[in-house]
């Protein structure tokens, strides 16, 4: 589940920054002319232009999923669900396809395994399994704290994340790869795709400088 929560700024933000050194406006300029800026910026590495507007999201997924998100701390803040506090597993992740191991270190898996019904049946023994286990922790009186330890990846959990759209570009850049685990993938595909749904497309220059 991928929500845009909020967005600051616009293609004209961008501009406005970068026409400042030169103490000019971008609302004297067109939106061609503010766009081809917006392109050179990028082409040349001018990216701290981009730092300046502003997305969160709400996002609901994996554990294992998350983690990867995680990886791109600079320029965003973070705060996740947190299971020293709340019971929140009674919501897995659960993978439709199987995939096999790639051959390549570089691409995690490919193609599908041919035993898919074999791998639904451990995967929903082994979270039911999980499930079980850690409500009668919890029935003992353990804290959450200590008996979420025995909860699996596949458990959901929700997050917000806020950042600058360099970050978020940064983000798009290195996750939508061919490379990417595809449940990653999924995740920062559907954030781009709320980023390009807003209303009036505030910052379809920008994307398209990124390649996106």
């Amino acid at each position: 589940m991928i929500e845009l929560l909020s967005h600051f700024g616009c293609d004209s933000m961008v501009a406005n920054v970068a026409r400042v050194s030169y103490a000019k406006e971008a609302s004297n300029y067109t939106e061609e002319q503010n766009a081809k800026l917006i392109t050179y910026l990028y082409n040349h590495k001018h990216t701290s232009c981009f730092r300046h507007p502003q997305l969160q999201f709400r996002v609901r997924c994996s554990l294992y999923v998350e983690r990867q998100i995680f990886k791109h701390q600079v320029g965003i803040s973070v705060n996740s669900i947190s299971g020293r506090y709340v019971d929140f597993s009674d919501s897995y992740y659960y993978i439709d396809e199987w995939r096999k191991q790639s051959k390549s270190s570089k691409q995690g898996s490919e193609g599908l395994i041919d035993n898919q019904a074999i791998a639904h049946t451990i995967q929903d023994e082994v979270i039911e399994f999980c499930k079980e286990r850690y409500q009668q922790l919890l029935n003992l009186g353990v804290a959450k704290e200590q008996a979420r330890s025995v909860l699996p990846l596949s458990l959901e959990t929700e997050f917000i994340w806020t950042g600058s759209f360099l970050s978020f570009m940064h983000l798009c850049s290195l996750r939508i790869k061919d490379d990417v685990q595809r449940e990653t993938r999924d995740v920062v595909e559907q954030m781009l795709s709320s980023v390009k749904s807003i209303k009036d497309d505030p910052f379809k220059h920008s994307i398209k400088a990124w390649g996106w």
